[in-house]
């Protein structure tokens, strides 16, 4: 069991991860439009999903920890237009909108991610990432285990976008995480070029 399946029943009693949801969601529909196709990527309990269902016509979920997945889908009113999944494989659709926060971190190869991710994207669709700016590897409290990058530069995330035809069309400094010190997180949102 991942530590992700351990605290997936109290996810959503963190007010710090609440609020950061809720302000990403509120930075993303700035650049976004509406009743789009969302897939959101690392969605864990829906945080960030549940946040952006007016402008939805659909969201699919993914995570690959199960208990997220069933915390997700326990809030949803309705599982034909929002529901979660455990992986990729399991979704054959395109979406108008792809969003991921706080999960970048995690995954250790991100041109990889990133090719994959844009499979599932319509041309001129948009991709939005929020994460941690570079940062010494103080951020996480619990240690480092399942972490390969102590935050990014956004330069950097830019140019592999940039390779796999997509092009930089908003950046954000959604929330500031408050913790022995300030940790910064960038929104950057990428439109797929046609």
């Amino acid at each position: 069991m991942s530590s992700f399946d351990t605290l997936a029943k109290n996810w959503d009693k963190n007010a710090r991860r609440v609020a950061v949801a809720k302000s990403v969601a509120d930075h993303i529909k700035k650049c976004a439009g509406e009743n789009l196709k969302i897939m959101d990527f690392g969605c864990g309990t829906g945080l960030l999903s549940y946040n952006l269902t007016d402008i939805a016509q659909k969201i699919v979920g993914i995570d690959n920890s199960p208990k997220m997945v069933e915390e997700f889908n326990k809030k949803s009113p309705n599982l034909q237009k929002i529901k979660a999944y455990a992986s990729l494989k399991d979704i054959d659709e395109r979406f108008d909108l792809i969003v991921s926060s706080m999960t970048f971190h995690h995954i250790p190869d991100i041109p990889k991610l990133v090719a994959k991710l844009s499979r599932y994207i319509i041309p001129e669709g948009m991709i939005c990432v929020a994460d941690l700016h570079k940062e010494d590897g103080s951020f996480h409290d619990r240690g480092n285990e399942g972490v390969y990058h102590f935050g990014f530069d956004v330069d950097w995330l830019v140019e592999i976008f940039s390779e796999q035809g997509f092009e930089l069309v908003c950046e954000e400094t959604p929330f500031v995480i408050q913790k022995q010190k300030a940790y910064p997180l960038f929104l950057l949102c990428f439109k797929k070029r046609s």
